[in-house]
């Protein structure tokens, strides 16, 4: 049976209540981004990942792998040799870290943003990153997962490539419309054994600003493929609620997560 979570970054209000928020409004589980490097790598403190699962146990709120997102602005594209590379190791490393203590699957690296992939070089310097996560993460017993927006093809090679049993893929609703592709459905289908315990949606011209299946993303095609092929992970929301044009849309933000939660429950039946 799929569960519904949801992003911490993508519900309104101060971070230090997600898990309760995410309680009250119905989640199973929540998703927690690991923090910048400019603000001290906020889970890197073990108060803060003490705090985490206390409330994660209390709150019966599973906690998702934690997403490295300081990486859109200290890409990995470059090389982990490179100054931006080196936060980026540093990052990783410390990530890693925080998933085995606070008991979590794993981690994921977005490559968008800095960490976008453009050119051959990115793509070579990506796997490198993976490789060297991955090998950690193995050591862990973690799991590392990738977000971006390679076609099917390319993802099998980046797979290959990277030659990791621990290696997965995060699949999300809109990313690939967002950067004008309309791979989404293809991927989904082609890599499905590769798609791990979760995945996010979210819809809007741009990221996350519309609710789901009102905007360019192909929602309602990547719903009927998770329920036709009985899709039993998590799907997260990952749509910017708290943040313009789309709070915009209810005096009560939270109103649209709920809204956005019945959507994908109509979608599943």
């Amino acid at each position: 049976m799929w569960t519904l979570g949801i992003t911490q970054w993508s519900l309104p209000g101060n971070h230090g209540y997600t898990l309760q928020l995410a309680k009250q409004l119905g989640f199973d589980a929540v998703q927690l981004e690991f923090g910048s490097w400019e603000a001290g790598m906020a889970l890197s403190h073990k108060r803060l990942r003490a705090l985490y699962r206390h409330d994660s146990e209390a709150l019966g709120i599973r906690l998702l792998p934690l997403t490295i997102n300081a990486l859109c602005r200290y890409g990995i594209v470059d090389g982990l040799d490179t100054p931006d590379g080196q936060i980026a190791k540093d990052t990783i490393l410390a990530a890693l870290e925080a998933a085995a203590d606070m008991g979590l699957e794993g981690v994921t690296l977005p490559s968008f943003g800095a960490g976008e992939i453009k050119t051959q070089a990115h793509y070579e310097h990506t796997v490198e990153a993976l490789r060297f996560t991955c090998e950690k993460a193995a050591a862990l017993g973690l799991t590392v997962y990738t977000e971006n927006v390679l076609d099917a093809q390319a993802m099998e090679r980046l797979f290959r490539d990277c030659g990791s049993d621990c290696l997965r893929l995060l699949f999300d609703s809109q990313n690939y419309s967002v950067f004008g592709h309309d791979d989404a459905v293809d991927v989904l289908k082609t890599h499905w054994n590769r798609l791990g315990n979760h995945l996010h949606v979210k819809d809007g011209g741009d990221m996350g600003t519309m609710l789901l299946g009102t905007g360019s993303s192909p929602f309602a095609q990547v719903m009927e493929t998770l329920r036709e092929r009985g899709y039993a992970g998590t799907i997260v929301l990952e749509n910017n609620y708290g943040s313009l044009p789309l709070c915009q849309q209810a005096k009560d933000c939270f109103s649209l997560v709920q809204q956005d939660m019945k959507t994908v429950c109509m979608a599943m039946k």
